[in-house]
């Protein structure tokens, strides 16, 4: 069946609009969530795929989004970020689900490409075709897409109109130069996200389209008069508010006619006057990274987050700035009554909303019912599969988070990515560790290096893999020489659970059974102490 626009429409109306709670919250019980956990949900954080450690601790730490930029070419690799970062507020404990966005709007921005993303085409071309039904079916399909990647929310539609031939950052980025068209491309760009279930958060408001400055770089100003930002820039935001987007983001930008002092991003008249008020926008108001040159060379991230939540922003993100830095300044500054707890309460229903609307409270989505089984049922097999042979010095679950641990492991190239699960896991739940794989063979240069790994950690894991008669005497000898190295040491078998009988000396010895992702994130479960040993050795060992 062809997916039109007026069917995109008609779907995507049909739901709920976000809309902002009360700000009276007197009936809070006893069980309200600090005003540390508040502030968090209210600030998103930018990492690439190869920053997981930091992804995943600011996911347990309760913050509220994480952007994904620069990736890997695959999308496997995405889906498995996506996934430990769900599991990382799993493990917190926290029902808070994440935001987890990406830059998906085609053009001169392709990080998306390096996310396994279908590319999409740029927005002038949308322009230039003219077509609002294949655009919106363009976009259901794009959000689908997103959705299999384990990402709920998008930066765009870019919603900016291009009047100025000088712009050095919109461009190809616009759809065109004239409202109407933005307006009616960039509508069906929202429903085609919209009814596939994403977050589309169209961007930047009141609108980059006449800047001759790029926002990375400097602050740029717009000296354009109130009739003409109403009549040139404005109208696609009127349209995205029509259609009930659920987010709206701001531009780093200065407009005198509007606020003399402060960027959009930072300007309460922006932001709560013209955008909440005027224009009656009740969803989400997020602002650009603020990691861009246009805030950073005025302020530092902390504080400028601060000042954009009190100007009326609802969730910040800070880019590659520091999570825990904004959080506490945010909250010092409620406490010192330089912000009002009624701003946090304001912005953290809308979040808590946004989040209800999107679904996100609901199991995680996979691409198909047996998809989902398999995995569940998977990762449920192998933790209860995870055997504890001894553990003679009461070594698990491991302590003293902040001791240097060494993971050596020794393994075919072709097990090597499957390695990373186990690190991931003890990475994301707050350990100083560093983890080696080297070959099944280790010849005598890998030898000495694992050995001079081993001196500088404070305690080590050891990761052997044998097949069931063939024992490699290489592997034996350098596991030998690990254990004799005089540090704390618990030893995994990864493969074949026969070659545990060579290492009595092992003070702690755990069989797995298979060097599986779903195997060895259930022994980095047992090593940091989020699930118990239940296997029972299915073979005899002398």
């Amino acid at each position: 069946m062809r997916i039109t626009a007026a069917l995109l429409f008609l779907l995507a109306s049909g739901l709920t609009p976000l809309r902002a709670q009360a700000v009276n919250h007197d009936g809070f019980t006893a069980g309200e969530p600090s005003l540390e956990d508040k502030i968090s949900q209210l600030l998103m954080i930018s990492v690439d795929a190869g920053e997981l450690a930091k992804a995943t601790a600011a996911a347990a730490a309760g913050i509220g989004g994480v952007q994904i930029q620069w990736g890997s070419y695959s999308l496997e690799d995405t889906r498995r970020l996506t996934a430990e970062l769900r599991k990382s507020v799993l493990r917190s404990g926290s029902k808070l689900p994440l935001f987890i966005a990406t830059d998906y709007e085609g053009g001169s921005v392709y990080a998306p490409t390096t996310l396994g993303l279908c590319e999409l085409p740029t927005n002038m071309m949308l322009g230039a075709a003219d077509s609002e039904n294949d655009t919106a079916s363009l976009f259901y399909l794009a959000g689908r897409e997103l959705k299999r990647a384990g990402i709920n929310m998008t930066f765009g539609p870019v919603l900016d109109v291009n009047t100025s031939a000088q712009n050095p950052i919109i461009g190809i980025r616009a759809v065109g130069g004239d409202p109407a068209l933005v307006s009616k491309i960039g509508g069906a760009i929202i429903n085609g996200f919209k009814t596939a279930g994403i977050l589309a958060a169209p961007k930047h408001f009141p609108g980059h389209g006449a800047a001759t400055e790029d926002s990375h770089k400097r602050l740029p100003v717009i000296n354009l008069s109130t009739a003409a930002l109403e009549e040139q820039h404005l109208p696609p935001f009127k349209r995205a508010i029509e259609l009930k987007a659920p987010v709206i983001m701001t531009a780093h930008i200065r407009y005198p006619a509007l606020d003399p002092k402060n960027p959009a991003t930072l300007s309460k008249t922006v932001i709560v006057d013209l955008l909440k008020k005027e224009l009656g926008f009740n969803g989400l108001v997020i602002t650009d990274s603020m990691d861009m040159k246009a805030i950073t060379s005025v302020r530092p991230i902390h504080k400028a987050a601060a000042l954009a939540l009190a100007a009326g922003a609802d969730l910040v993100l800070l880019g590659k700035g520091d999570f825990r830095k904004a959080r506490d300044e945010i909250a010092a500054q409620v406490r010192k009554g330089v912000i009002t707890e009624t701003r946090v309460n304001d912005a953290y229903y809308r979040v808590i909303e946004a989040k209800k609307e999107a679904g996100l409270f609901e199991a995680g989505t996979f691409p198909s019912p047996f998809d989902k089984a398999y995995v569940n049922i998977a990762e449920a097999l192998s933790e209860k599969a995870v055997t504890l042979l001894r553990d003679r010095r009461a070594f698990l679950p491991l302590k003293n988070k902040e001791l240097k641990t060494a993971v050596i492991i020794f393994a075919p190239p072709r097990f090597y990515e499957n390695a990373l699960a186990l690190y991931k896991t003890l990475a994301a739940g707050g350990y100083s560790v560093e983890q080696s794989v080297f070959e099944i063979n280790p010849n005598a240069a890998a030898v000495s290096k694992a050995l001079s790994i081993a001196q500088k950690a404070d305690r080590l894991i050891i990761g052997s893999f044998q097949w069931a008669g063939a024992q490699n005497r290489n592997q034996k000898k350098a596991i030998k020489a690990l254990l004799a190295a005089g540090k704390p040491a618990i030893l995994i078998s990864l493969m074949n659970p026969y070659d545990l009988t060579n290492y009595p000396e092992a003070d702690a010895a755990i069989a797995i059974y298979g060097m599986t992702v779903p195997g060895m994130t259930a022994v980095g479960g047992l090593l940091a102490g989020e699930i118990q040993a239940q296997g029972k050795l299915p073979v005899e060992l002398k």
